[in-house]
Order: C-alpha cells, then sequence, then structure tokens
C-alpha cells in the first residue's frame, strides 16, 4: 500500500502522488474557486506536505477516502483560511462573498464524493445482517415484506424493527469516521 511505503521512506511513492494530481487540483481550484494559479500551485504543495506529515507522524494511518479526495479537502480547507486571513486584512473581501463560494455550498462534488466513501466505509464496519438489510431496502428498493421473505424473517415487521436498529447503528458509525476524518485533515 502507499501509506506503507510512505512511512517506509520511499519518496518515488510521495513524488509519484504529487505529479499524479498537481494539475488537475489546479486547475480545478483555479476553475471552481476563482484562485490565481500561483496560489493553487502553493496550496497543492501545502496539501501534499501535509499528507506527507500525516502519514509519517501516523496520525493517516488508514485511508478512508482516495488519496485524491484527502489531497483535494486538505487544499479547500486552505484556500479558505487563506480567503478569511485576506478578510482581516482587506476589508473588501465581505461575509457573502466567502459564503457565496462553491465550496460552501452543497453541491460541491468532492463533499458528496467523500460522503459516500465515508458512507460505503461505515456499512463495511456495520456487517451483517445489517448491511444486506438496508442495501435491499435503500439501494434496491425492496419492501419490508421482500426484505423479510427474502432473509426468512418472521414477518416484515420483525425485518422493520432491525432496520431501525442497524440504520441507527449505521449513523453512528458514518459520524465516528466522520470525526476520525475530519481529525486527519489538520496539521
Amino acid at each position: 500500500m502507499e501509506l506503507d511505503q510512505i512511512r517506509k521512506g520511499d519518496h518515488s511513492q510521495i513524488e509519484s502522488i504529487y505529479n499524479k494530481y498537481r494539475a488537475e487540483f489546479i486547475s480545478w481550484l483555479v476553475k471552481l474557486y476563482h484562485c490565481q494559479r500561483e496560489d493553487a500551485g502553493e496550496i497543492y504543495h501545502y496539501a501534499v506536505v501535509a499528507f506527507y506529515e500525516n502519514v509519517i507522524s501516523n496520525r493517516l494511518k488508514v485511508l478512508e477516502c482516495s488519496i485524491k479526495t484527502y489531497l483535494f479537502a486538505i487544499g479547500r480547507k486552505k484556500y479558505l483560511e487563506k480567503l478569511k486571513s485576506q478578510r482581516k486584512f482587506d476589508p473588501g473581501i465581505s461575509e457573502s462573498a466567502l459564503v457565496n463560494l462553491p465550496e460552501v455550498q452543497k453541491t460541491d462534488a468532492l463533499i458528496k464524493e467523500q460522503r459516500l466513501e465515508c458512507v460505503e466505509h461505515a456499512l463495511e464496519k456495520l456487517g451483517e445482517p445489517g448491511r444486506t438489510i438496508l442495501e435491499l431496502y435503500y439501494y434496491h428498493g425492496k419492501s419490508m415484506r421482500q426484505i423479510a421473505e427474502l432473509l426468512k424473517y418472521k414477518n416484515s415487521a420483525a425485518a422493520k424493527n432491525l432496520k431501525y436498529k442497524y440504520l441507527v447503528r449505521l449513523k453512528q458509525i458514518v459520524e465516528e469516521v466522520q470525526k476520525e476524518t475530519q481529525n486527519m485533515y489538520y496539521v
């Protein structure tokens, strides 16, 4: 795995990661956030350094999302911090300008990708039969009666009670994973 190789001192891995996502990151930050290219390059460099330091220090033991998602999340956070610090020195940058940034809007594809990866990881942690019940209901649109028949439960009420129980547990796991992931984005 790439993280283990980086921990062992394989600098070619970090160099490969740096080169793989650099152009895409810069284009993304320039296009979506109207960032200057040089600033985007600096922010990307910071994101890769933060990633590297988190791996080396074991703050990042297991990556719960793709490396690309991780780097972009760090970069987005760093860019917003830069805008907020500029606002302190430049009163011309209004609060509404910060709020209207695409990053703050919930339609951001990166946030959706992170949430999806988080839920997928949480479903893996949930295990069986919870995963199957929730997938049958939410992904495949099966009724509680159909789920009860498929999984050989006594009746649809029993399946419904289990679905509720596993949904509550899944939400707890998602919250735990999100807390772990948020802590990894700080250096």
